[in-house]
């Protein structure tokens, strides 16, 4: 009698897919036609996720039936441990189909967990040792501070070893280094609120208060590239993939051969640092004007049209000295109109403006 394994995401929803527990640790059963096992690539990456999360060590063979009498040795499916769980699916599929006529067929495979005990095994893979989401109440006491300390706790080397690596975003830091949004806010979370934080306390994606937190904390979020791994961005590869961020031909001009400036530009189109500071700007002093020519749009244009005139520039700390995790602050902002911010640019893409 075989006993099925019930799959569900992290966020409740059943999967479609025939996983069954074995002897040997699990058996993901193939896809074909479709309805069969129509969500084998999210079981497959699910899998693997929860093993490398629960630390369980595992190694993946083809199990289909014309090569089970094939020595297991033999079928054994190599692929990349360190890299993002799309780039092992991707591995395997290729690995899988080496010796077919097929480039793409998902096959039958087992997945051996030596060592681990079925009970264990059960829990793991469908979930019920996730812990109960944290009200919203309790993320959004992750603070700026939080997030810029678990940034520098993952570039100097550290972990978050409750977390696996990222399936399908990256929260990118200003000097463009890709990091896993979940393992961020994991260890942010624990520090915020001095627990031990699991997968299953908070959500990650958009919408989420994770990721506005992060993006809120000036962390870049853009999603990984399917199928493939994700080499280190340069900064122009980072721009073209932002799709909030649209550089004009100028800007591109400048941009080449330059990639800190699209750090300065895509910090400076970030919407809430631009919102804040013109709120903050009024509410000093009662009206937006230009900081540098002192033009007050509105005398010409109106109340409503003149505002567009005034934009919101990087003026304190240049882009080239920010740290990892830097956190703007509404003093590195200043208010200007758009001929004086075009100039400035201009200087700093020509290596003339160094405020």
């Amino acid at each position: 009698m075989s006993d099925w394994l019930i799959l569900l995401t992290d966020d409740g929803a059943q999967l479609n897919a025939n996983v069954e527990m074995h002897e040997r640790g699990l058996v993901l059963h193939s896809r074909s036609g479709t309805d069969r096992n129509r969500d084998y690539r999210a079981a497959l990456e699910t899998l693997m996720s929860r093993l490398d999360q629960a630390q369980i060590p595992y190694r993946i063979f083809l199990d289909s039936r014309p090569v089970q009498g094939v020595d297991l040795a033999k079928r054994e499916l190599s692929f990349d441990r360190t890299s993002p769980i799309a780039a092992r699916f991707s591995e395997l599929v290729r690995a899988m189909n080496r010796d077919g006529p097929s480039n793409g067929a998902l096959r039958r495979l087992l997945i051996k967990t030596p060592g681990t005990g079925p009970a264990r095994l059960r829990e793991v893979v469908e979930g019920k040792s996730k812990t109960v989401r944290l009200p919203a109440s309790d993320l959004r006491k992750v603070l700026p501070s939080h997030i810029h300390k678990a940034v520098q706790k993952l570039l100097g080397g550290g972990d978050a070893p409750n977390f696996a690596a990222s399936r399908d975003y990256d929260a990118l830091t200003d000097t463009g280094i890709p990091l896993a949004p979940k393992k961020i806010f994991g260890l942010a979370l624990e520090e915020a609120l001095g627990i031990e934080v699991h997968p299953g306390h908070f959500s990650a994606g958009w919408g989420q208060i994770c990721f506005e937190l992060l993006e809120e904390a000036g962390l870049w979020i853009v999603p990984k590239k399917k199928g493939e791994a994700r080499p280190k961005p340069n900064r122009t590869e980072i721009t073209a993939e932002l799709a909030d961020f649209a550089p004009t031909e100028e800007e591109r001009s400048w941009i080449e051969g330059n990639p800190k400036i699209a750090s300065h530009l895509r910090r400076e189109r970030h919407p809430g640092l631009a919102r804040e500071k013109r709120a903050q700007f009024i509410a000093e002093h009662g009206r937006l004007y230009c900081e540098d020519c002192k033009l007050d749009p509105a005398e010409v244009y109106g109340q409503e049209a003149g505002s567009a005139c005034i934009e919101v520039h990087h003026h304190r700390t240049h882009v080239a000295n920010m740290q990892p995790g830097h956190k703007t602050s509404m003093e590195d902002l200043t208010c200007l109109c758009a001929n004086c911010h075009r100039v400035l640019h201009r200087k700093l893409a020509l290596g003339l403006y160094l405020g």
